[in-house]
């Protein structure tokens, strides 16, 4: 079993809160360019282009906030207490503190998972699309252990 608990720290809540919206900028970027090939093919045939223009600029103008869109202070503050346990092969993330919020997903699900700084960030779509583990809130197993459930999908930034 592996478990990371603790309070998350402020560079890794902010470096979470980018990436996140930087992945939700990738989507509504793969949508604008959907919704704005359907206007250049509405207007070739010369229906609909207008409704279908406005709607690609009001995704691209989106998608560019999202990516240059400043840190929110309050979402950066908040205190996150996290629990995160791994064993055999399911993923239990519990949002301690207030009202608890607990979800299980299998380990599988987890697309990849990045080591920045000081904390892992796993993509796990169904278990809040990002999660963090935080190295020196490790309490049960070992870091080579935990890399070991990541191989292949394990990939490693300078913070």
């Amino acid at each position: 079993m592996i478990e990371f608990y603790g309070e998350i720290a402020l560079p890794c809540k902010q470096r979470a809160d980018k990436l996140r919206k930087r992945h939700y900028a990738l989507w509504t970027l793969v949508l604008t360019l959907i919704v704005g090939g359907l206007a250049a093919l509405n207007g070739a045939t010369g229906r609909d282009f207008v409704l279908f223009t406005v709607f690609a600029a009001l995704l691209a103008a989106l998608t560019v906030y999202l990516f240059v869109a400043p840190q929110f202070k309050n979402s950066c503050k908040e205190r996150m207490i996290l629990r995160v346990e791994i064993e055999g092969d399911t993923l239990t993330v519990t949002r301690c503190g207030g009202e608890e919020v607990k979800k299980t997903r299998p380990l599988k699900k987890v697309k990849k998972a990045v080591l920045c700084g000081g904390c892992y960030y796993l993509y796990a779509p169904d278990a809040g699309s990002l999660v963090l583990c935080q190295r020196n809130l490790l309490k049960k197993g070992t870091f080579d252990e935990f890399e070991a459930l990541f191989a292949g999908r394990l990939k490693k930034k300078d913070a």
